[in-house]
């Protein structure tokens, strides 16, 4: 295979750049993932294996984390997974500090690990409630729905809208708090991030008690957003990894 510093691989890589932009463009939950995201991927992920390359043979924790980061934000999860754990062996006193090493683990099924690595993120974040919604998740897919609500992390004093809402929904009910919440931010500078992350955490909550369509309404809505912070590109992720299981 061609070197990734050769104009033969620079020209293939924008060929393929170009060609992930028009399939992901096809109308299912990946159109959310437009040409430009995917350039900014590829953008991301080559400036990280850049970094890795010139500290040797030897990369530090921070190199490898960064270019697991630019893989899992480019939806190469498996990459991901991979990058995290190199960067584990490195440092291995940051494991419960990387949260999202514990989300490339969901969406590669390794959902056991990734139960394990949020309440160990809780050590060290315990007033995280996004931890405490992907830990649920993870369970209800390893075990079951009722042994998710049944071991709940707690996540007290998280005062992002609309997450107090969120974490009052993980045992059961229905949306309308959380829904309520986001509502209420309307005409203010909060209202755009409430409404992604409400998005977000309904899928992930509709998608642990099994309502996919109710899941995929909600990521393509969260997916849709014009935002590109670590979230919002995991959004896109998650919306694509539900297209792929249909």
């Amino acid at each position: 295979m061609p070197s990734t510093e050769s104009p033969i691989f620079s020209v293939l890589a924008a060929v393929a750049v170009t060609l992930m932009g028009a399939w992901l463009s096809n109308g299912s939950a990946g159109e959310k993932e437009t040409t430009a995201h995917v350039k900014r991927h590829a953008d991301n992920i080559a400036s990280a294996k850049q970094f890795v390359r010139a500290q040797g043979d030897s990369p530090s924790s921070a190199a490898l984390t960064r270019l697991g980061d630019a893989m899992l934000r480019g939806g190469r999860c498996e990459e991901a997974v991979t990058h995290f754990e190199l960067a584990i062996k490195q440092s291995p006193h940051s494991l419960p500090y990387l949260w999202q090493y514990g989300i490339a683990l969901y969406f590669v099924e390794r959902y056991d690990d990734a139960r394990v690595l949020f309440e160990q993120h809780r050590l060290v974040n315990s007033n995280d409630v996004e931890n405490a919604a992907w830990h649920f998740l993870c369970v209800a897919k390893a075990s079951n729905l009722s042994q998710a609500r049944s071991i709940l992390l707690p996540a007290p004093g998280d005062t992002r809208v609309p997450m107090e809402a969120v974490l009052q929904r993980l045992p059961g009910g229905d949306f309308s708090a959380i829904r309520l919440a986001i509502t209420e931010t309307e005409n203010t500078p909060q209202h755009q991030d409430a409404k992604f992350y409400g998005d977000l955490y309904m899928g992930l909550i509709s998608d642990a008690e099994g309502d996919r369509k109710a899941a995929v309404a909600h990521l393509n809505r969260a997916a849709a957003t014009p935002m590109t912070h670590y979230m919002a590109d995991i959004a896109r992720v998650y919306a694509e990894h539900l297209s792929a299981q249909d």
